[in-house]
Formats: structure tokens, C-alpha cells, sequence
């Protein structure tokens, strides 16, 4: 007789055969028992601040960025060391109602060591009545970030302890660059399938020092928050929840439309930049591109030229790329030329298609001349 525990099929009608269940939420919409949490900011961004607010907060009950918490115990694994823990501990009082492990292994776990940490969480539940099980960070624990089964691995003997009744809340880290909303977490995207909230907490752009952060979450349930814009009050002590308007798109996508600009090797018409648009990126329409550049003038972070004509597009490029464009031979005097004579620009677009052409069709990579030559009929 097989050994293996096959389990239990249910049918429909015994789902709704007892009354609807409330969800008891240890911190409103974002941390609840028998769910899996997912908190993925960069660095030194603050959520570690924020945990700290939440264990101590969870010593009496009270409320976070304005949203309930359950008074209970926590057991942190944490790869930060015990010292860092200690200066925590003494600013935010957790009130003898948080347990640590710290750095538990020298290497990634094999498969059972990792089981034996699960093993001795569920331990602790059962002697000290644990709740929430908090792994900050996660990445030390996951063998291949970027492999399904590598996540499947980590994550799914983790629902030992949501079985029986736990919360578990993983901190991560996200991809590089600026993600786009729901993307933010590093690694393969069976890691947001697998959770049943994922937040992300994002600098709101504009001040670099600003001590506001905005939390943007996905979810299974309705309660949960969207979004929050919060700051963090001179003591450290508090996140307080301002009024959040419309995302500004401008400065959410200015580093990609910035990036654009800083490997162009000339001058660049609107349909230019969006052929250069990196492909991790969502791509705006021509509309939206135009009001970002629009706006980037009025800043004086760009410099325009070109009537907006067929013959003579609006060309766009950053202050600081000229200086790169002019070390090449006879930038100066080409361009001049080309003044002189009136000659039409060519565009990015242009080139390639006549450099492509050229050579059979290859997509035949251009020099970075820094200069147009002759004209394209753009349709700006």
C-alpha cells in the first residue's frame, strides 16, 4: 500500500453548503492567515522600516498607514545579522512578541534543510501560538530565481504552514530597471502567480530624498488597497496616508524616454523613439510620447528643432548627447552643409531602411555619425 497522501476531492456543493467566512486579516488587505504575502521594493527603499512599524504594532493591535492590525506573534527569518536587529528592537519595541532566525544557512538549503526550517517554524507555532511567518529576504532561499521550478520548489512546502493557519509574508527584491506595475518582482513570474498578494512599494518620483513611498498591490481579495501614497513621518516611527492623484506617467516612464535619448547616434523624430523603445517596456502610443516630450522641453531636460512639416520633422535629443556627436570627423561642417543647402532630414528610421537595403536587407547597424544626412517624409 502506497505511502503517499492523496488528498481529498470536494464537490461544489459542499463549498456553499456552510456560510460565507470573513477573512481575519492581521494587517487590512495586505496580510491575512492561510495567504501568502509578497513585499518587493528595491533596497534601502524602506520596507524593512515598514515591517519593523508592523511587529510593533502587533504587540497590542492598533493600525498601519491607516489599516487595522491584529495584535499576535511573529517569527522573522532574516538574513540581515543579529545586530542590525537589536538597533531595530530598541526603536520600535516589538514587546516580546517577536522571534528571530537569523541567516539560517551558510548556502542555498538543499530541499531538506529547507523542509527542516518549516519543520521548526511549525514548532514554534505550535509552542508559542505564531501567526505570521515573515522570510526577509526570500532570494537567499530560491536556487534559481528565474526557473518556475526553482520557485515551486521554495514556495510550495511553504504551504505547510498556511495549512495550518499561518501568515507568511516574503520580502523581495525587483528586476532592474523601472518595471512596469505588477511586473516588479525579480525573477520568474510563477512567484506573483503563486501569492495571494503581492505589493509593491515605489518611490513616487520627483524629489529623489523625498521620504514619501507609494504602495501598489495586487490581489485575490477586494479589500485590499490599490494604492497608498505614504510619507514617513521626522521620527521614523509612522507612515502617514496622503492624498494620491492620477500616476504621473511623465515621471514613471521619463528614465526610459531618457535612456532612449542617451544611446541615440543622432537626432531622433517621435516614430524614431519609439522604434528605440526598450522591449521590457510598454510602449506608449504617439499621443502619449508627445505630451512626455512636451513636457521635457518645457523642463529644459530636452532640446527640439524642425517646423513639424513632412519635409522637416520635430527631432529631439538630450543637451549633453552634441557633445558626443561632435567628436566625430567632420560633424560640424556636414551639419553646416546641410543648413546651408537646406537639405531635408533623414531619420533614424530612414537610414536603416537605406543601410538595410544596401546590404540585402540586413538590419546593418549604423555608425554613430551624429549628424543627418538627406530626408525622410516623416508623418509626425
Amino acid at each position: 500500500m502506497s505511502d503517499i497522501l492523496i488528498p481529498q476531492e470536494v464537490w461544489d456543493h459542499q463549498l456553499t453548503a456552510s456560510a460565507p467566512t470573513k477573512t481575519a486579516w492581521l494587517w487590512q488587505g495586505f496580510i491575512a492567515p492561510a495567504n501568502t504575502t509578497l513585499f518587493t521594493s528595491h533596497g534601502k527603499l524602506g520596507k524593512t522600516t515598514l515591517l519593523s512599524m508592523l511587529l510593533s504594532r502587533r504587540k497590542q493591535g492598533g493600525s498601519l498607514a491607516g489599516l487595522a492590525v491584529k495584535p499576535g506573534r511573529t517569527v522573522v527569518i532574516s538574513e540581515e545579522s543579529k545586530e542590525v536587529w537589536e538597533e531595530r528592537a530598541r526603536q520600535f519595541d516589538f514587546g516580546g512578541k517577536v522571534c528571530f532566525i537569523f541567516r539560517p544557512f551558510l548556502t542555498i538549503p538543499t530541499p531538506e534543510e529547507w523542509r527542516a526550517l518549516i519543520e521548526r517554524i511549525l514548532a514554534l507555532r505550535d509552542q508559542h501560538d505564531i501567526d505570521l511567518a515573515v522570510l526577509d529576504p526570500l532570494g537567499p532561499f530560491l536556487r534559481g530565481e528565474n526557473q518556475a521550478r526553482s520557485i515551486y520548489d521554495a514556495l510550495l512546502p511553504l504551504g505547510a504552514l498556511t495549512r495550518r493557519g499561518m501568515a507568511v509574508t516574503m520580502a523581495h527584491h525587483p528586476g532592474k530597471g523601472d518595471r512596469p506595475i505588477g511586473l516588479a518582482p525579480r525573477g520568474s513570474t510563477a512567484l506573483l502567480a503563486h501569492v495571494d498578494v503581492s505589493i509593491e512599494m515605489r518611490h513616487p518620483g520627483g524629489d529623489p530624498l523625498t521620504r514619501r513611498r507609494r504602495l501598489v498591490a495586487l490581489s485575490r481579495y477586494a479589500e485590499t488597497p490599490r494604492r497608498l501614497l505614504l510619507e514617513l513621518n521626522a521620527q521614523s516611527t509612522e507612515y502617514l496616508v496622503l492624498a494620491d492623484g492620477p500616476i504621473d506617467d511623465y515621471l514613471a516612464n521619463w528614465d526610459h524616454l531618457r535612456g532612449v535619448l542617451e544611446d541615440a547616434p543622432q537626432k531622433l523624430t517621435r516614430h524614431d523613439i519609439l522604434d528605440e523603445w526598450p522591449a521590457d517596456f510598454d510602449k506608449p502610443g504617439i499621443t502619449a510620447l508627445r505630451n512626455w516630450l512636451d513636457r521635457a522641453l518645457a523642463l529644459g531636460a530636452i532640446i527640439c528643432e524642425g517646423s513639424g512639416r513632412k519635409k522637416d520633422p520635430f527631432r529631439y535629443w538630450l543637451p549633453e548627447r552634441e557633445a558626443v556627436w561632435k567628436q566625430a570627423p567632420l560633424y560640424d561642417v556636414l551639419e553646416e552643409q546641410r543648413q546651408k543647402l537646406k537639405l531635408p532630414f533623414e531619420s533614424l528610421r530612414e537610414r536603416r531602411r537605406k543601410l538595410g537595403d544596401e546590404f540585402g536587407g540586413c538590419d546593418s547597424p549604423l555608425p554613430a555619425s551624429g549628424f543627418p544626412d538627406e530626408n525622410e517624409a516623416d508623418d509626425d
